[in-house]
């Protein structure tokens, strides 16, 4: 799936991302049921990835 975003769109998702894993960090932090945990962590690893690839057009100055 490809999907285009002008910069403004692509500024508040990443605003929108950044917030929710400061989110997930907490809820991980707090969290005592392990297989929870897990779910979280996996949520958390597939988040970092999206972060990266919303940030890497800024970073080549596109």
């Amino acid at each position: 799936m490809e999907l285009y975003l002008d910069a403004k769109e692509t500024e508040l998702l990443t605003r929108i991302l950044d917030h929710s894993l400061e989110e997930i960090r907490r809820e991980i932090h707090h969290t005592d049921h392990a297989a929870f945990r897990a779910t979280l962590k996996a949520d958390q690893e597939l988040m970092q990835k999206l972060a990266v690839k919303l940030k890497a057009p800024a970073a080549m100055g596109i």
